[in-house]
């Protein structure tokens, strides 16, 4: 109980946000209703819908719903985790400006980027260029992927390359509003906390192999269980499917370690 305590006397921050995500969840039925399904949801849910039409602060408000009630454990698990390390290790004042600009800037930056894509005419960014959001996990993300580079390897180098796996495979694979901001928050956050790395050849090696495994398995994963639009295409596609794996397995290790890549003999 004493190192709880301790615990939440280090991390103040993240406790409080945890903490408001689940009053607010009750409060307004989130935790076990589909918030998106509610005739509030648009009025505090973000996006470009949202800022178009004036309401600047659904950011904010946006910031500590779930659309639905299981959305509510990988959101205030990853905010608890990821912000949590950084106020652990850096500290309160360090978390709460770090939190606050990534999921700012993560939402802005994903409004500015559909609204720029839109205007091509591409039927993907029409499409999601017309959705909403809610939640504080392209934030967190954001965080982690900071926090990240101050690890020591070998998860120093794990952590991140799973981070730029997983920001680009949702992108390709699925392409939702939340996997753009999620590619917008991972972007930015491994480019903040990039530094030169030295990969050793074995680890190299076994890193390579597990993303080719665990990409190859989510991209006909998600296409079998989550079909969609996804920006490549129709993601039940095989097609479609394989550029996806090729796209993540390229840009992901650049995002998580940069040009060149340095490996030991």
């Amino acid at each position: 109980m004493r190192s709880v305590v301790d615990a939440l006397r280090r991390m103040p921050f993240t406790a409080a946000v945890v903490a408001v995500m689940l009053v607010v969840g009750v409060a307004t039925g989130a935790l076990w209703t589909e918030a998106s399904a509610q005739p509030w949801y648009g009025q505090v849910a973000f996006g470009v819908p949202a800022l178009e039409a004036g309401r600047w602060w659904t950011p904010v408000t946006g910031a500590f719903l779930a659309f639905v009630p299981l959305a509510y454990l990988p959101m205030a698990g990853s905010f608890a985790l990821f912000v949590g390390a950084a106020e652990w290790l850096r500290g309160t004042k360090f978390a709460v400006v770090a939190a606050v600009v990534s999921h700012l800037g993560a939402v802005l930056l994903s409004v500015l980027l559909l609204v720029v894509l839109r205007a091509t005419g591409w039927e993907w960014a029409v499409r999601v260029a017309g959705t909403v959001d809610v939640g504080f996990s392209a934030g967190a993300l954001a965080v982690g992927a900071v926090v990240s580079a101050t690890l020591a390897q070998p998860w120093r180098s794990r952590i991140r390359l799973g981070l730029g796996l997983y920001v680009v495979a949702s992108f390709v694979f699925l392409g939702s509003l939340a996997d753009v901001e999620h590619l917008v928050a991972g972007v930015a956050g491994l480019a903040v906390g990039a530094r030169a790395d030295r990969v050793p050849r074995v680890e190299a090696v076994r890193l390579a192999v597990v993303s080719v495994v665990v990409v190859t398995a989510a991209g006909f994963g998600l296409g079998a269980f989550l079909p969609t639009q996804s920006p490549l295409g129709d993601n039940t596609q095989a097609s479609t499917v394989l550029a996806g794996i090729a796209v993540s397995l390229v840009v992901g290790p650049l995002l998580a370690f940069g040009v060149p890549r340095k490996v030991l003999r």
